[in-house]
């Protein structure tokens, strides 16, 4: 709860989830409410501050914190090809349905040693019982850790869900409606009492969202052809403010970052040590309009449906962005100036899809084949852009087998095998395609006297559109194959699965070159002119520098492989017990599939060097992994008693950087120019500052061994259910044998992580 939780889906174990150059993958999960999707294109806050960027979720998809679990009803995660329906996904799909019907009211509370959370609700059967009504509550607590209070995580929220009929002899029309809260707080703190010199360092977010959805389906009662006609809505808005406050410190003086136009411009000097503010407010809101319809034709043995509909979202952030004083920003080095978000161009996408569902029975068998094609595109784009007026199409396909079923002793085994293939595609966020500009400020006259009235700081500024217009989709190509068998009760599916998207987004380096000047003050007495010097009366020389600046690019390539397996017993009659065995290996490959710049920090003859490489060599990782759960399921009804007890383990996880030679293929001169690097290049005793040198260990397995872990819950009902008493305990038992690691050994420990529920229901 310390940080932006998000999902990861047929992802090796070891991976980290906060590489921004691999942020695709859960960026590319696609969570789904009730029918509506949930956007973050539109997200825009973070802060310059690098101590907590882990607070901020921009092109990183959803954060699970903010959604509660009490009140769904059903969660289905598509891991692998998801249904034309849904789009604005690479990685998977996440399908929640929250709770509808009549219920007795319900109340939960449940503490562990982290968090406690609270959660009232119940579904209300309105006059005429063609109406129901559903509400909820709810409030999370969470705190990082249990002795700091300056560092925790709040959620509030609330619901209101309608479900009204209204059918006539020739119509089944259904309404649903809802009206969602949500607020999420989050504080971290320092304790000003033990830093050095009292330093403050605060930092929150307040976020307040709602959303109300709606959906209206209409059904004939006689139409054969036509089964449904659906529309759907859904629009959401929220209040976001990040606010900040830290005691800011510099090892030198330097120059306060005010200039908003680009040349020569006269600035001040920041403060040593000052206190900084920082406000970041946004306000997006997201409008989601889809119509949809159904039909069946039946043509001799063939059962064949069709669907099809269209989509249209607009996100845009109505904020006023960063608010701060310019003499006295969040970090003395910054690169950016005030933006109101609103000053962003509102994000259109509009899709269409047609699905096809085609069921064949040849006696025995049945086959089974779902078919389709999803076009989208993005609106009002300027023509700069490479997206602008540009369709994606995602075909999709599905084919699956129920073979005859095979008699085996007195019970029949069903045994079915389903193919697939299909394309999926992301498009770019906002603060992908409208990045912030870029504020270099160079020191060209640096002249800090004793005396205050002669002291005088001269910068050139070089402000800079990062936006890259070339950028494009991310798409992933995804395969796979299951296999699932039946036998008495008993179930085992097997899949075999790849996925291969070599367009992911990421942050590359391109080339930027400046030129200004540096000033030479050193003979100039401000004591005989009587005032500071300027520019235009001093001698100078001219500088050229080169760096490499980050902008959004096409430039990630990951590939995903395993075999995931799955087995459930029926319950077992004597001991009322009913086994689940999954797990999985996986294989996740990341790199760049771009040229990489790269400038070498070498200081060569008292300056900086100056020569640029780049380098066609793959910056990445290879994590592998091999996990088994294994849960028993003991549920004694006449006792009100259920206990799960599972047994977790990691069988092993690796890790291993892909190989590097450390030779750019080309070189960018001080003047500018790209030459190829060649033998003579190495023995140039400039050019040869650019090849890296890696040892040979460095891409050497690293193997991490088993871990096992036991987890144990109990839950006992009382007066006939009403009421239910939980608890739990995670890691109760923890095997784990040390390992040596770089010639170091490693040693593994964990704490048992214990917690307790209450349900009630009246």
């Amino acid at each position: 709860m310390g940080s932006v939780n998000t999902i990861s889906l047929r992802q090796a174990a070891g991976m980290s989830n906060t590489d921004d150059n691999y942020l695709t993958q859960a960026l590319g999960t696609s969570f789904v409410v009730d029918g509506v999707p949930v956007n973050t294109g539109s997200t825009l806050q973070t802060t310059t501050d690098t101590n907590h960027s882990g607070h901020s979720s921009i092109g990183s998809g959803v954060d699970m914190r903010a959604i509660s679990t009490d009140d769904i009803a059903e969660v289905e995660i598509v891991r692998g090809i998801a249904s034309v329906e849904y789009g604005e996904l690479t990685s998977g799909l996440v399908k929640i349905k929250r709770k509808k019907g009549v219920s007795k009211l319900e109340a939960r509370f449940k503490a562990d040693t982290k968090s406690q959370l609270f959660y009232v609700g119940k579904g209300f059967a309105m006059p005429g019982r063609d109406w129901i009504v559903n509400v909820g509550a709810g409030y999370l607590d969470a705190r990082i850790d249990p002795r700091n209070s300056r560092e925790n995580y709040k959620r509030v929220d609330a619901s209101l869900r309608s479900d009204k009929r209204f059918d006539s002899q020739s119509l089944n029309v259904n309404w649903n409606s809802a009206i969602s809260y949500s607020a999420t707080f989050e504080t971290d703190n320092n304790d000003p009492d033990l830093s050095v010199n009292n330093t403050i360092d605060r930092f929150s977010t307040h976020n307040h969202s709602v959303r109300w959805d709606n959906t209206l389906s209409i059904n004939p009662v006689y139409n054969q052809a036509l089964k449904g006609v659906y529309f759907t809505s859904g629009l959401s808005y929220a209040s976001e403010l990040l606010s900040q406050e830290r005691h800011v410190a510099s090892s030198r003086v330097m120059p306060m970052p005010v200039s908003l136009k680009p040349g020569s411009n006269y600035v001040g000097y920041l403060p040593m040590l000052y206190l900084a503010k920082l406000d970041v407010k946004g306000a997006p809101l997201t409008i989601f309009l889809k119509g949809s319809a159904d039909f069946r034709f039946d043509i001799g043995s063939v059962v064949s449906t069709l669907r099809g509909g269209v989509e249209w979202s607009m996100n845009k952030n109505y904020g006023a962005g960063s608010v701060y004083d310019l003499e006295r920003p969040i970090t003395a080095s910054i690169s950016e100036r005030p933006r109101a978000f609103s000053d962003i161009p509102a994000m259109h996408q509009l899709s269409a899809y047609i699905e096809s569902r085609n069921i064949l029975r040849l006696g025995e068998q049945t086959l089974e084949a779902v078919i389709g094609l999803r076009e989208t595109q993005l609106l009002h784009l300027d023509g700069r852009y490479s997206l602008s007026g540009k369709p994606y199409f995602d075909p999709r396909a599905t084919l699956t087998w129920t073979l005859p079923r095979l008699e085996i002793g007195d019970d029949m085994l069903s045994p079915m095998l389903t193919l697939g293939a299909g394309l999926q595609t992301k498009m770019p966020v906002a603060s992908y395609l409208y990045p912030n500009l870029l504020y270099t400020d160079f020191e060209q006259l640096n002249y800090y006297h004793n005396d205050p009235r002669f002291r005088v700081m001269n910068v050139m500024t070089y402000v800079e559109d990062l936006t890259n217009y070339d950028l494009l989709a991310a798409r992933n190509f995804k395969r796979e194959i299951r296999a699932d068998v039946a036998y008495r009760g008993n179930r085992l599916s097997v899949s075999v699965f790849r996925e291969t998207m070599n367009d992911g987004f990421r942050h590359s380096g391109e080339v930027h070159r400046y030129t200004y000047n540096r000033y030479d003050a050193s003979g100039y007495d401000p004591q005989a002119s009587g005032r500071a010097p300027i520019i235009d009366e001093l001698p100078y020389k001219e500088v050229i520098y080169q760096a490499v600046r980050s902008t959004v690019t096409n430039g990630s390539s990951t590939t995903k492989e395993g075999v995931e397996y799955t087995f459930q017993s029926r319950r077992i009659p004597l001991l009322r017990t009913r086994v689940t065995v999954n797990g999985a290996y996986f294989r996740t490959v990341n790199n760049n599939s771009q040229p990489l710049w790269y400038k070498p920090s070498i200081i060569v003859n008292g300056s900086e060097l100056q020569y640029i490489g780049l380098y066609d060599d793959t910056d990445g990782m290879e994590y592998k992994s091999l996990n088994t759960n294994v849960m028993l399921d003991t549920d004694i009804e006449q006792l009100g008693l259920r206990f799960s007890m599972a047994v977790q383990a990691m069988w092993f996880t690796s890790r291993r950087t892909l190989f590097r030679d450390g030779v750019p293929t080309h070189y960018m001169s001080p003047e500018g120019e790209i030459h190829p690097f060649t033998d003579n290049s190495l023995a140039d005793p400039y050019l040869s500052q650019l090849v890296r040198t890696f040892a040979k260990s460095s891409f050497d397995t690293h193997t991490v061994p088993p871990e096992y872990s036991f987890n144990l819950k109990a839950t006992k009902t009382l007066w006939q259910g009403r009421v239910g008493v939980a608890l739990y305990v995670n890691r109760l038992f923890y095997v784990a044998p040390s390992y040596k690691e770089y010639g170091v050994t490693v040693r593994r420990h964990s704490s048992p992580y214990f917690g307790m529920e209450i349900n009630l229901k009246i």
